[in-house]
């Protein structure tokens, strides 16, 4: 018979450790061939997005984000495979994260940043990326998935 308290306590992560994986979800907006990015408050660009809250679906989040961080409706055109980033941070417990891209249309694009999160925007040619600051693990996932981004 099937024990379903023995099977929780054999996959609590104190018994078998793995890692921590965080699962986040972006937003691609290109228009007039221009990407879209924004600066967070530590000083480094990428396209907005978060995490998943508990319950919440991965296009459910973007679209939230998208709200939150530039006070913008959204609404998800399309589903890119997912990214998984491993050891994004230089910790005790490995941390990586899951990330959703989608492809996103605008409502507008008259921008209310959220200065809590955002601390500029910028539309961005794809050809100038590498003059933006952005950490090890966004600028691998531009330069490894920005040409099926850009294919539709």
């Amino acid at each position: 018979m099937a024990d379903l308290e023995a099977a929780r306590v054999a996959r609590d992560p104190r018994v078998l450790p793995k890692h921590w994986m965080m699962i986040a979800s972006s937003g691609v907006v290109f228009e007039d061939g221009k990407l879209l990015l924004v600066r967070d408050r530590q000083g480094f660009w990428a396209g907005v997005g978060g995490w998943v809250d508990a319950g919440e679906t991965p296009e459910d989040a973007i679209v939230r984000e998208m709200s939150e961080e530039l006070g913008v409706a959204a609404v998800v055109t399309r589903h890119y495979r997912p990214v998984i980033a491993w050891h994004v941070a230089d910790l005790e417990a490995p941390v990586s994260f899951l990330l959703f891209p989608h492809r996103l249309v605008l409502s507008s694009t008259d921008f209310t940043p959220d200065p809590s999160e955002v601390t500029d925007v910028a539309w961005v040619e794809p050809a100038r990326l590498a003059e933006f600051d952005m950490l090890p693990h966004t600028r691998r996932t531009y330069e490894e998935r920005l040409p099926e981004w850009l294919a539709g």
